[in-house]
């Protein structure tokens, strides 16, 4: 186990053994094939299926008239001092 005091670094604790807790199944530590994180699955998606009897709305869109000056933040404006 793991134990933070205010303001200490966390530490691992004898007190309780990991291995005990009834959710340790699901951790990768358990079975890391099984239970790892997959980043990909985050962005696994299905194509989309358009059905002829549904109604859609239809916009035309012209990519040409982007202007670069248009960013929310512009870095040349930032004074490089503010952050050191």
């Amino acid at each position: 186990m793991y134990l933070a005091a205010s303001g200490a670094p966390a530490f691992l604790s004898p007190k309780y053994d990991l291995k005990k807790h009834p959710n340790y199944k699901y951790t990768a530590e358990f079975d890391k094939k099984k239970n790892a994180f997959r980043l990909e699955s985050l962005f696994r998606h299905r194509p989309l299926r358009l059905k002829p009897e549904d109604e859609y709305t239809v916009y035309e869109v012209d990519g040409s008239d982007t202007d670069e000056e248009a960013d929310l933040l512009n870095f040349d404006d930032l004074d490089s001092d503010e952050f050191v």
